[in-house]
């Protein structure tokens, strides 16, 4: 006899354990009309198309099509269209309708939908009970919900409305940083709302995006006069905020590449790089101070160097995203070597949290870009210079510390 616990075991791991079968219920449209969700298009994507990229991209391996109505295509996905009897026969599987609209991380946690939503998990006897009349399935609406675990039908203008908002409030990052929370996402995302509709691929942006950050660099070369040092810092700022874009685009209509990853990386760095040199170029040629000219070739040596050092660890890893190299210096249990009980204490600190916060890039690019717009682009320059020697100590010492990890874990194995 089966012990309570291990009953209770067993339903958990079942509940939690991944479903590779989809469910997509087509809804009967009026007579002669095109369905919904084959003919309106939500930020990029017709929602049929939304709707089968998602299941793609959120782990769904297999689709079954029932119900009255058209089913959806999508050339870009990549699902098995099967019988639903050889899902029945799964005794499990993920059911959400035509004309849904929800976070795709719910496909890997189908219990977390919202309550009467458009998704949810099926048990055995629910996919029995389909196969015998589709008709019924209990089809709900769905809520809104702001950022993830959203899930609703599209059925009028209205609820369209709610999942454009959905989706779009969907981009915000719990990594960005409090300048990308109050100001850089508010304004990409309102962009991205409109530039999503041209048609135009990811990749595409991410170079025009680049070409307002070079003209932010020859605005910073003339150093002066006082317009041109405006224009130099409004077009940094503006460049940081559509850098956001062309990935809020990419998220949206499932554009992923790992080309568009190494050009957004080496994009920023271009853009960054020939601001911070320009800036110093520009004001040795307006103050005679030729060792402006010596400080921004050796900052530009060092930021170089610090690309280098991330380049060969992203090429290691198979991957273009900067977040995918772990940072072993701030983040992590291990500490660097002299660190104790005082220095994990201090990676606590408000200071270091303060730190932390201004260091990262949407903050920095805003505070040189201020700087710059104010007349003082001396100043910004030497803020940039003094950010970048810390920076590139911290990333030697984080790829130390990897190399130093991957060699034990290999010594372990």
């Amino acid at each position: 006899m089966l012990r309570p616990e291990a009953v209770q075991g067993a339903t958990e791991r079942t509940l939690t354990s991944p479903i590779s079968d989809l469910v997509i219920y087509c809804p009967a449209s009026p007579s002669g009309q095109v369905p919904d969700y084959l003919g309106r298009t939500l930020l990029g994507l017709t929602i049929g198309e939304r709707v089968l990229l998602a299941a793609s991209f959120g782990g769904m391996k297999r689709v079954a099509f029932v119900g009255p109505g058209t089913p959806p295509s999508c050339a870009r996905a990549t699902l098995e269209v099967v019988p639903l009897d050889l899902i029945t026969g799964t005794g499990r599987a993920v059911f959400v309708t035509a004309d849904a609209v929800f976070d795709r991380k719910l496909l890997g946690s189908p219990h977390l939908a919202p309550e009467g939503g458009p998704l949810r998990r099926l048990s055995a006897t629910e996919l029995d009970a389909l196969q015998r009349d589709p008709g019924t399935m209990a089809i709900g609406t769905g809520r809104a919900d702001s950022g993830e675990g959203f899930a609703l039908r599209v059925t009028d203008d209205a609820s369209a409305r709610r999942a454009e908002w959905a989706l779009l409030q969907s981009l915000r990052k719990p990594i960005d940083g409090v300048v990308s929370r109050h100001l850089n996402r508010h304004v990409s995302t309102f962009l991205t709302r409109y530039l999503v509709k041209t048609g135009l691929s990811p990749n595409v942006f991410t170079v025009l995006f680049l070409g307002i950050g070079l003209l932010a660099g020859w605005f910073a070369l003339q150093g002066g006069p006082w317009w041109a040092l405006v224009m130099a810092g409004f077009l940094f700022q503006a460049q940081s905020i559509l850098d956001g874009c062309d990935g809020e685009i990419a998220r949206l209509t499932y554009q992923f590449s790992k080309a568009g990853q190494w050009l957004d990386s080496i994009g920023d760095d271009i853009t960054n790089y020939t601001f911070c040199f320009c800036l110093a170029v520009g004001q040795a040629h307006v103050t005679g101070s030729g060792w402006l000219v010596t400080a921004g070739a050796v900052t530009l040596a060092a930021q170089v160097l610090a690309s280098g050092i991330l380049y060969r660890r992203l090429i290691m890893l198979g991957t273009g995203d900067l977040l995918a190299i772990p940072d072993l210096v701030t983040k992590s249990p291990t500490l660097p070597p002299g660190g104790g009980a005082a220095s994990a204490a201090g990676a606590q600190s408000p200071l270091l949290a303060f730190i932390r916060a201004i260091s990262k890039r949407d903050a920095f690019v805003a505070i040189i870009a201020g700087l710059t717009a104010i007349q003082l682009p001396v100043t910004a320059f030497l803020v940039y210079a003094g950010g970048t020697f810390p920076t590139l100590f911290g990333i030697v010492l984080n790829d130390y510390l990897i190399s130093k990890r991957d060699a034990a874990a290999r010594r372990a194995a």
